[in-house]
């Protein structure tokens, strides 16, 4: 997969991800503020899902699979933490403490993982 067809998936994917929090909020009353959360949060579900799907198309200068899925990861917490610290389920500050306990756990899994070997 070259890197335009990956652009343009990512593109595609994007817009459905917009359409569908745009119905979200017609049709389930969420707030105009829970779209760009809920945005946030999708968008980063996808990542952690073309993680898996681009490690097929590897290339010398593409990302790895762990680098694209960890920073879907982040951008999952911090949407669904904001959406739910939107309507009030949570406060803010646990919004950030979900967020640091992510980018410490990634930083861990990191630096515990095994690099692999040049053939």
């Amino acid at each position: 997969m070259s890197k335009s067809q990956r652009g343009l998936l990512n593109l595609a994917v994007f817009l459905v991800i917009v359409a569908v929090v745009i119905i979200f909020v017609g049709l389930y009353a969420y707030s105009w503020v829970q779209v760009i959360p809920l945005i946030i949060a999708l968008y980063g579900c996808w990542f952690i899902v073309f993680a898996g799907v681009g490690t097929r198309y590897q290339t010398k200068y593409t990302r790895s699979a762990f680098s694209t899925s960890g920073w879907g990861v982040l951008l999952a917490a911090i949407g669904f933490g904001s959406d739910l610290s939107i309507i009030g389920r949570i406060s803010w500050i646990y919004t950030i403490a979900v967020v640091i306990l992510v980018l410490g756990i990634l930083g861990l899994i990191a630096a515990l993982r095994t690099p692999r070997k040049k053939a």
